[in-house]
């Protein structure tokens, strides 16, 4: 276990109580469906999705990573999967929340780690590193989320939102340490809170608790509530779907399966909400709170399914994305699967590959030409590459930290020189040879 894993735990001690610190436990075992001698998979409990150019991206970083998967061709394909790496220890670290954001028409995903906050941007299908981001006052981010269309950090201090160019623009001593999760953003002016047994709207504008409503839930866990554009809140206990207004007043019903309540959520693009309960998900009109639709996804992805986490995006009709332990899911408007991507065991966690450099020749005359690649650089930094000492070449390294380049062999003297790549990010420097022939 690493230095950054100890801070995590200890943190974690100090703001959990105990029994709930215990049910966490607990829920993992149940969740993970695994018996002695079994291989472990990663379990996916939440993320996020996008529309974006009409196609859907789905994200997580359950699995340690930052993984960004597209939907495509019928199948969900991983583009990207990072890990931060922490140049003090010489160690990759671990993503623990993500998010994405549309800004000025580029699709960027950030994440936590600890301390720091990463952006990357989706380019193609790959991640390209752009920043990251370090506070020096010891507020350690739990989760992501976004308000609208602002990004939003999670703590133990409260709700930090962020510009565009990452600048807290506004702050709240509004908290939930038991689990951060539970925070969401409403429309507008609303913050929603699932928190033990009840469902807290907060008013942002007025920095005052405008309605605390009872719920009902066998256990802790993770839950979110959903606002709609009517600034209607819904939220699904262990028994019901429940449609409340802001001043807490019951304004619809729906009773399910008698199973976990976790997420609901919705597209805004029509009249339907879907919630998550374990089994499956349901689809209400949110009108009636009468049912629409419900798929059962404990087998539909994968075996061992178990639906969490929910995001819902519009891309010429509802997809919806569903955290499923062992997959993502994404069902289509009529809950028929498009789409699942599988957990890796976590017996083979991501590994980054050692500092290297390879030529196709190694030597040849100044103007000619020669292809030089390399591995084990930061995924998506800025790799600076020096022939003989004086050319400087900039390329960008891929998700895994490889590239490949080719090089015009510079006007230097004849004999032998060497080639470096320096990152830009990381600090990380590599060289070889390379003989220049008259």
């Amino acid at each position: 276990m690493g230095i950054i894993e100890l801070i995590y735990i200890i943190i974690l001690l100090k703001n959990m109580k105990k029994a709930i610190f215990l049910g966490l436990v607990a829920l993992l075992v149940v969740f993970g469906f695994v018996k002695g001698g079994e291989s472990k998979t990663k379990t996916y409990y939440s993320g996020d999705a996008v529309s974006y150019n009409n196609q859907v991206y789905v994200g997580s970083a359950n699995a340690d990573s930052l993984e960004v998967l597209k939907l495509e061709d019928g199948e969900l394909k991983l583009i990207g999967k990072v890990r931060p790496f922490l140049p003090r220890f010489n160690e990759y670290g671990k993503f623990y929340d993500m998010k994405f954001s549309v800004e000025n028409g580029r699709l960027f995903a950030f994440a936590t780690s600890g301390f720091s906050l990463y952006k990357y941007e989706v380019v193609g299908d790959d991640l390209k590193y752009i920043s990251d981001q370090k506070n020096n006052y010891w507020e350690w981010y739990t989760r992501l989320n976004k308000f609208e269309d602002n990004l939003v950090t999670l703590s133990d201090k409260g709700v930090k939102i962020w510009n565009q160019d990452l600048q807290v623009i506004d702050e709240h001593k509004f908290t939930n340490k038991e689990n951060p999760y539970n925070v969401s953003g409403g429309n507008g002016q609303h913050i929603l809170n699932v928190q033990g047994d009840y469902l807290i709207i907060y008013d942002r504008t007025t920095r005052t608790e405008k309605a605390k409503i009872a719920l009902n839930y066998k256990e802790a866990g993770n839950r979110r509530a959903y606002q709609d554009a009517a600034k209607n809140v819904y939220v699904v206990d262990d028994y019901y779907a429940k449609k409340f207004n802001l001043d807490g007043k019951l304004l619809g019903y729906f009773q399910h399966a008698d199973y976990n309540g976790y997420d609901v959520s919705a597209s805004g693009h029509n009249d339907y909400i879907y919630f998550s309960n374990g089994l499956g998900v349901v689809k209400l009109d949110k009108n009636t709170m009468e049912e629409v639709g419900y798929e059962q996804t404990t087998e539909v992805g994968g075996a061992h399914g178990w639906a969490m986490g929910l995001s819902v995006v519009y891309a010429g009709g509802d997809k919806v994305v569903i955290f499923n332990n062992t997959n993502i899911l994404v069902l289509d408007e009529n809950l028929q699967k498009l789409a699942s991507y599988e957990s890796t065991e976590e017996a083979n966690p991501y590994a980054p590959e050692k500092l290297s450099l390879g030529l196709d020749h190694n030597l040849g005359a100044a103007g000619a030409k020669v292809v030089l690649s390399g591995t084990g650089f930061f995924p998506g930094e800025d790799l600076h590459i020096l022939f003989g000492g004086q050319k400087n070449t900039v390329i960008t390294a891929d998700s895994r930290g490889r590239f490949t380049a080719e090089l015009t062999i510079p006007e230097l003297d004849g004999g032998r020189t060497d080639i470096k790549v320096d990152g830009g990010q990381s600090l990380l420097t590599y060289s070889i040879d390379f003989t220049i022939t008259d």
